[in-house]
């Protein structure tokens, strides 16, 4: 499981590569297929892809955020937030990986959840100086849309300010 080689691999302290001696060549070539595969909506072959460039190569994290599009293009959210969920350890202050985790658990109808994710990666944009603030603007835009799946009482308390 792929929860499993995450915390084995933080534990052991494996860096990038590490583990398996593969040169980085090899890792480019896979990840490009993974991607084709995404693109063409191939999203089971695409999921199989980067599940075996995430055990080979736990600490990437642009393998997690793959795995998580996958999913989202599958319908399968649960699956989808657990592959974001593991890529945070790799990426705790990457807004676009926070987004779509927030994005994850909106399609899986937990609004909760959902809202604070989102509103967390629109402050990580917010806050970084290299952004064009997209996913800011993305954020703010579904904050809104999802006070009106809310009570009066719960959209009261969600902040959405820009």
């Amino acid at each position: 499981r792929v929860e499993e080689l995450v915390l084995l691999g933080a534990q052991k302290r494996v860096q990038p590569g590490d583990a398996i001696g593969l040169p980085q060549s090899y890792f480019d070539a896979f990840n490009e297929l993974a991607v084709r595969h995404y693109r063409q909506k191939n999203y089971d072959s695409a999921v199989k892809l980067y599940t075996r460039l995430v055990q080979l190569k736990p600490y990437e994290l642009g393998y997690y955020k793959g795995l998580g599009a996958c999913y989202l293009g599958l319908e399968r959210y649960d699956s989808a937030i657990k592959a974001y969920a593991c890529g945070q350890y790799f990426g705790a202050l990457d807004a676009e990986l926070h987004y779509y985790l927030g994005l994850a658990y909106y399609f899986n109808k937990e609004i909760e959840p959902a809202f604070e994710w989102i509103r967390f990666a629109r402050v990580l944009d917010e806050q970084d100086a290299g952004s064009d603030k997209t996913i800011a603007a993305f954020a703010t835009q579904l904050l809104t849309r999802m006070q009106a799946l809310v009570s009066p009482e719960q959209a009261a308390k969600m902040d959405v300010r820009p």
